[in-house]
């Protein structure tokens, strides 16, 4: 007789892949939203500095409990390489045509959304007078660290197990709820936004078989909006 919580071996990839995402988010959510350790960055050092290496402290430990530690797990409890989730070019032609497009539009679209003033009090993370071209690269460094470590996780790991286990749209499913839940402290815009974007995302890493393209335009949509910000703001310039 069969009851409602028998085990099936096929659960076993999505069951690795959801709990060590999920147990690497929640450790790293509350190390970002730790009022001591955030006050520990700006009582040892000028503002500019500590914002500095708050936000590279943030993106550090994104790339720890997001890429490495949820890597770590499903690397030894399941029997698939870090090209199976997603981590080569894939159909590399595909995959350039819609970096290309995703990309563009991505930066027409945020070259408006920063004037908002919503948008000029949250962005950039790091709240920098001038911004010279050491600065930038930082910045820079951080985000496509802790974008490939976020991307990994959720459209390698989370999708790809899940996709393993139930199919492409049960997955999905679940990729989108997951995903747009980490946007809701960012406000109701972030958060439905997440939804469309999220979608596109998961059909083209299922459908090239790489994480690049999600990868690549999550890059495009942070830098553009953070420098674009700077463009726009009265309290901000480039030297």
């Amino acid at each position: 007789m069969n009851t409602f919580y028998d085990w099936k071996p096929e659960y076993f990839d999505s069951v690795v892949g959801i709990s060590s995402a999920i147990i690497g988010f929640i450790i790293f959510w509350f190390i970002i939203l730790s009022p001591k350790i955030k006050s520990s960055f700006f009582s040892k050092n000028p503002e500019e500095k500590a914002w500095i290496n708050y936000v590279v402290f943030q993106k550090m430990m994104g790339v720890l409990f997001l890429g490495i530690l949820p890597g770590a797990v499903v690397l030894y409890f399941l029997p698939y390489t870090l090209s199976d989730y997603g981590l080569k070019f894939g159909k590399f032609s595909e995959s350039m045509i819609y970096t290309g497009i995703m990309c563009l539009l991505i930066a027409l679209i945020n070259f408006n959304a920063t004037k908002n003033k919503d948008n000029l009090k949250n962005y950039p993370q790091m709240r920098l007078k001038e911004w010279d071209k050491k600065r930038v690269f930082i910045n820079s460094f951080a985000w496509v660290s802790y974008l490939f470590a976020y991307e990994f996780m959720f459209r390698g790991i989370l999708l790809i197990t899940c996709y393993h286990s139930f199919g492409f749209w049960p997955a999905v499913a679940i990729n989108l709820a997951l995903y747009s839940a980490t946007h809701i402290p960012k406000g109701l815009n972030e958060t439905i936004g997440a939804i469309p974007y999220g979608l596109l995302l998961c059909f083209i890493t299922i459908s090239t078989g790489s994480i690049a393209v999600s990868f690549l335009t999550h890059v495009a949509l942070a830098l553009t909006n953070d420098y674009f910000s700077v463009y726009h703001s009265k309290e901000m310039e480039f030297k």
